[in-house]
């Protein structure tokens, strides 16, 4: 023995409250920006800045009941782009992501745009034949307009496969840009055509959006285009997964389609719709941040299949962060949201900020039924998505049915607010069930790695 002192081993210091908050920020801001949600969250902004200034747009040169036809029109229309796509988009951004080889993966874009002009062409074929033989509606210029937005059907579901490719591919940042440039170059055509024709100039030139984006995202993407002949069996594989998810994502899209009907049919009136309007554009606004979480969180939610304990971890934490971020959004326009309601669309409009604060509160279970939706798509579980919206179409119809005659635009929010709350516990329910199921096929041996990677993640 050497008479030298060992040094005692220091024990660790558990880190404080404050220490924890700051090393999950970093954290955040580093899967933030290696993953490209800022791209992405801007080229939503964007999007929806559009969106934000044709109505701005609208309601200074128009007046509210044409602010509702134009939603009412529009509604319908970006429905249909979602059904006559047949699920074509979500079967590729799922088979797409996949560890497969990269001319596998072409060939499934390539099949993807062919098949998705075979779908699309034909149902907006069959849109323009109802309308035309049914007359429906009754109102002759919103059965015009309806015509009109009929090449906005195709187009605008096919311009979704290439960004649909590219971030199947994680090329969120790309595909981010390209979103961006073309949305910038139709903001210009959609001011330029309201402003000069009013109403009808906005319908004449919402095709060239999508048209717009489908020529230069297929010219971004031409490498990966090549021909090959129609695939009945491929077609049947994409279809198969794809149509459950076309049924859930119908049915989510449906969910403001059925509100915007029922209360110009229960109420008579295109101010009502316009009014809600607002209250729309204000709560899509404000989900920006939640959809370009999502998106970019699919794919790396999917790379997670052999580690549900993983999985439901990052689908809590992602539920947990989103609440707080919308609690937040909701709290500051309770503060400002007159203001800003009478600053930018103007003082006419101030009535629709009631509705606007009560249809906000739908984003706050929003946040954490989005997170499990995502999750239980990663597993391929799309029936269990599909019946959380169901739940939430049904639901809200019905509301609908029983507030609207009541207290009109505002019985029509907490209709969709009151649906939602009920959907969310639906599709949390069912996710919890899902990996419990997939946790009974997994040896205990990989449980046990897999429960210390989700108590240090």
């Amino acid at each position: 023995m050497t008479g030298e002192s060992v040094p005692e081993p220091v024990p660790a210091v558990a880190p404080t409250f404050v220490g924890r908050l700051w090393q999950t920020v970093r954290t955040d801001a580093r899967r933030l920006t290696t993953t490209g949600v800022p791209h992405l969250f801007v080229a939503l902004l964007l999007t929806q800045g559009i969106s934000m200034l044709r109505r701005i747009v609208l309601t200074r040169l128009l007046s509210v009941d044409e602010l509702g036809q134009m939603t009412y029109v529009m509604q319908i229309a970006d429905l249909l782009a979602v059904v006559v796509d047949l699920g074509l988009t979500t079967a590729l951004l799922k088979y797409a992501a996949e560890p497969i080889p990269d001319a596998e993966r072409r060939r499934l874009y390539c099949s993807g745009l062919q098949w998705g002009v075979l779908t699309s062409c034909a149902g907006a074929a069959v849109y323009m034949v109802v309308v035309l033989l049914a007359r429906v509606p009754a109102d002759q210029v919103l059965r015009t307009y309806m015509l009109m937005v009929t090449p906005y059907i195709p187009l605008a579901a096919l311009a979704k496969i290439p960004i649909i490719f590219m971030q199947a591919r994680k090329e969120i940042k790309r595909s981010a840009r390209f979103t961006m440039l073309t949305q910038a170059l139709s903001l210009v055509v959609l001011i330029g055509a309201t402003w000069a024709f009013g109403l009808r100039g906005f319908f004449a030139a919402v095709i060239v959006a999508p048209l717009s984006n489908l020529s230069l995202l297929l010219a971004a993407t031409r490498r990966e285009l090549r021909w090959y002949a129609p695939s009945i069996a491929l077609f049947r594989k994409m279809l198969t997964f794809g149509f459950t998810c076309l049924l859930a994502n119908s049915a989510g899209f449906a969910t403001p389609v059925v509100t915007v009907v029922l209360l110009r049919h229960l109420t008579g009136s295109d101010e009502q719709v316009g009014l809600y309007a607002v209250a729309l554009l204000v709560m899509n606004a404000t989900r920006l941040l939640p959809q370009a979480l999502m998106q970019t969180a699919f794919p790396y939610l999917s790379g997670l299949l052999d580690n549900p304990l993983r999985l439901r971890a990052r689908v809590r934490e992602l539920a947990i962060k989103q609440t707080l971020v919308v609690a937040g959004l909701w709290l500051a326009w309770l503060l400002v949201g007159r203001q800003a309601i009478a600053w930018v669309l103007g003082a006419r409009f101030v009535s629709a900020f009631g509705c606007s604060v009560v249809l906000m509160l739908t984003l706050l279970p929003y946040a954490v039924s989005a997170a499990a939706a995502q999750g239980l798509l990663a597993l391929g579980a799309v029936r269990m998505n599909l019946l959380g919206d169901l739940t939430l179409l049904s639901l809200n119809a019905l509301g609908c049915w029983l507030w609207i005659p009541r207290q009109g635009v505002l019985g029509a929010a907490l209709a969709v607010v009151g649906a939602q709350m009920v959907a969310t516990c639906v599709v949390s329910f069912l996710f919890r069930r899902v990996v419990a199921r997939k946790l009974r096929h997994v040896p205990a041996a990989p449980l046990v790695g897999q429960a210390q990677q989700e108590g240090t993640s």
